[in-house]
């Protein structure tokens, strides 16, 4: 790896390391039409999340979500499915204020299995340079946490479920190729979506209970990253989302 290709890689890295829940593989397509290519990735995941039920609070999402990817290349596009874990933190979830005490502030829970299945393609406007358009759909595990304490003055135990979250990511990105690495960047549209359960057990008084939906609070964003081939078939992908907030990941492919 030359010095100017060291360089980008290394300003990439610190400008991403600032800036889905599963984020969408946007670079050209790794495999080439007939073939395969595997990979295994990270995708760090924050954003903001509101409902619009009444009474229902804004909070922040946070996912650690490791992965393998495999691909196959078709003209000028490749096809991929993706399977791995992920986690679920959510910031200032549980109930608070006059009357509740010993309850802990946020929801958080182990890895869990999703899924993802995408395409995307590539087509130049010059050898250098070329629009590459992306759809990516995902499904996640539910989620559940609960935590104790007293509800004025009783015992009490409330519980949370997050039930299945989904999400859909399109766009288009312009890519650009600078000695060897492959630049990307563009818009991108997220429509996400899950059911939030709320339970307040309280031993001999009774059991209440609601639900709402959420999304993230923000559809549109951006997204922009780079790909550097490592040795002959093997290249490394790493992207940045804005969106609510701000997201980051990396990959591996090798091209069979």
């Amino acid at each position: 790896m030359n010095k100017v290709r060291l360089l980008l890689v290394m300003f990439f890295v610190l400008f991403l390391a600032s800036v889905a829940f599963a984020g969408p593989s946007i670079s050209e397509p790794a495999a080439e039409k007939g073939r395969f290519s595997l990979g295994v990735g990270y995708f760090y995941y924050s954003g903001k999340w509101t409902s619009d039920n009444a009474g229902w609070q804004e909070v922040r999402f946070i996912s650690n979500q490791p992965y393998v990817q495999a691909s196959y290349g078709l003209k000028n596009m490749e096809i991929y499915f993706r399977i791995g874990t992920a986690d679920l933190k959510i910031n200032n979830a549980f109930a608070s204020g006059s009357g509740i005490s010993g309850f802990k502030n946020d929801f958080s829970d182990k890895m869990k299995p999703f899924v993802s299945a995408g395409v995307k393609g590539i087509f130049n406007i010059t050898p250098s340079l070329g629009v590459s358009p992306f759809l990516q759909a995902s499904l996640y595990s539910s989620y559940k946490d609960s935590t104790s304490g007293t509800f004025f003055g009783f015992p009490a135990t409330e519980e949370i479920e997050v039930k299945s979250p989904r999400e859909i990511n399109l766009g288009a990105a312009l890519q650009s190729k600078v000695r060897g690495v492959n630049l990307f960047a563009g818009p991108i549209v997220s429509f996400t979506g899950t059911t939030v359960e709320g339970k307040l057990i309280v031993p001999g008084v009774g059991t209440a209970t609601s639900s709402a939906t959420y999304h993230e609070k923000t559809v549109f964003g951006g997204i922009a990253g780079l790909q550097v081939p490592i040795l002959k078939k093997l290249a490394l992908e790493i992207q940045g989302q804005m969106k609510s907030e701000f997201s980051v990941g990396a990959s591996v492919a090798y091209l069979f």
